[in-house]
């Protein structure tokens, strides 16, 4: 499974490096970057204008998109992952999965299970 990650302040870029993804598996988003293929979206919590280049990507790539996993900071409360959740009403793409920062060694393991079942 192809991952298309965005990462703000390197956090999420981290994340990935964990997972057991093979060189090509992921790209980093860009707003003019396509994929014909399918894929899941891994993405900080920002404001949707520090997020610009992923909802420019998204109009384009959604019908590709398989789900979104999502970096937050749970003391954020309702604010936890609000990203990913607008994003995944917007463009109808269910939300895989959640961590906090650039995760724990659970949620490599998680995340790397997930990307087995897809």
């Amino acid at each position: 499974m192809k991952i298309a990650y965005y990462s703000v302040t390197r956090q999420v870029s981290r994340f990935v490096k964990k997972l057991t993804l093979t060189d090509d598996q992921a790209v980093e988003v860009t707003d003019t970057l396509t994929l014909s293929e399918p894929f899941i979206l891994i993405i900080p919590t920002y404001e949707k204008e520090i997020l610009q280049e992923v909802w420019d990507f998204m109009v384009e790539n959604a019908s590709n998109c398989q789900g979104i996993i999502a970096s937050g900071n749970r003391n954020f409360a309702e604010l936890y992952i609000y990203s990913a959740k607008d994003l995944s009403a917007e463009f109808n793409v269910p939300i895989l999965y959640d961590f906090e920062f650039n995760g724990t060694n659970e949620d490599v393991t998680a995340v790397n299970s997930i990307l087995e079942s897809y």
